[in-house]
This record gives structure tokens, sequence and C-alpha cells, in this order.
């Protein structure tokens, strides 16, 4: 069976969805049933002019975030998670980086780009273990270790033998805490 005539393309999401998504007559290019009954935005004009209509479905970076008008703050979490991932190839391509400035690079980088979204969009679990990793991930590649090596040597605290690296857990949770003091 062919798995591209079991999927159509929404027109109003643009997004390919399983024909059980779709009303049973055929048109060439109809709305899902999850859009069908949703607002569409349409001929919006300011003093003349006709101003650019984006779905609630769409992600929109307003304020620096990345949301929905459903407040889904997937695209952030993928922002954010690929912005460590590609933090993490740069050292592995640049090995002649020494350690110092690698790790310097590292809370540089990586703090600010979690604190400024990090606590005002949700994290479920499955994603926060995504990230934690990726924090690791990028950790192990500034110490200049194999990827094999055991996570506990960095999340050990310093007088039990470990590195005690700064976890997304110790970003969000002082930022929060600005955030509310402010």
């Amino acid at each position: 069976m062919n798995l591209a005539a079991m999927s159509r393309q929404c027109s109003i999401y643009n997004q390919k969805k399983g024909n059980c998504h779709f009303p049973t007559q055929l048109n060439l290019n109809p709305p899902c049933l999850e859009c069908q009954h949703t607002w569409k935005p349409s001929g919006i004009k300011y003093k003349g002019t006709d101003l650019k209509v984006i779905h609630g479905r769409t992600p929109i970076r307003l304020l620096g975030i990345r949301h929905k008008m459903w407040l889904d703050s997937t695209a952030q979490r993928r922002y954010v998670v690929d912005g460590i991932k590609e933090l993490a190839c740069f050292l592995r391509k640049n090995r002649d980086l020494s350690i110092e400035n690698s790790l310097r690079l590292i809370v540089f980088t990586l703090a600010p780009l979690l604190a400024f979204s990090g606590p005002v969009i949700i994290w479920p679990g499955k994603e926060f273990k995504r990230l934690t990793a990726a924090f690791i991930r990028c950790n192990k590649e500034a110490w200049q270790m194999l990827p094999s090596t055991s996570r506990a040597l960095f999340t050990f605290p310093k007088d039990q033998g470990g590195l005690q690296i700064k976890l997304p857990r110790a970003i969000i949770c002082p930022a929060v805490w600005g955030h509310l003091t402010r």
C-alpha cells in the first residue's frame, strides 16, 4: 500500500495528515477536520493595506519566544535543544580549542540560551531528559571525552569525585526566582 496515498495536505495548516483527518467527500484541497472548525483569520486591513495573516497553529516568535496561539511551545523547545546540539558539534569539530576555552564557551552560551525562555515554557519530562542529555553531551565534548563516558562523572558533586556541571534545573530555578522577584 502506498503511504503517500494514505495522507493528504490540510489547506489551512499546510501539513500532511492521514485520510482519517479529512471529511469523506473528495475535494482537491480541503481543510482537515481539526482545522475546519477553528477560527481562520482573513482579510485584515490597516489603513487600506492588507496585513499578514498567520493561522493559529503556526509557530510565531513573540517577545523572543516561539509559541503557537494555543501556548504550544514545541518550536521553542526544539530551538533550545538544537542550539545545544549545535554547540556540541562545534566543540567536536574544533578540538584545537583548549578545555578551558571550551568550558567558557559553554558557560557563556548554554546558560543564556536556556535562562531566557526555559522558565516560561512547559518542559514535559521526556523533553527535559533530552535537554539534560544534550547538556551532558556538550560538556563531554568540552572536556574532549568520548561519548561513551559515564554521565555520573558530570552529575556527581565535587566532593564525591564528580565535575558537578550546571544542569538545566540549576539554570531554570534561579531564572524563575529572578522573574518572580522582578
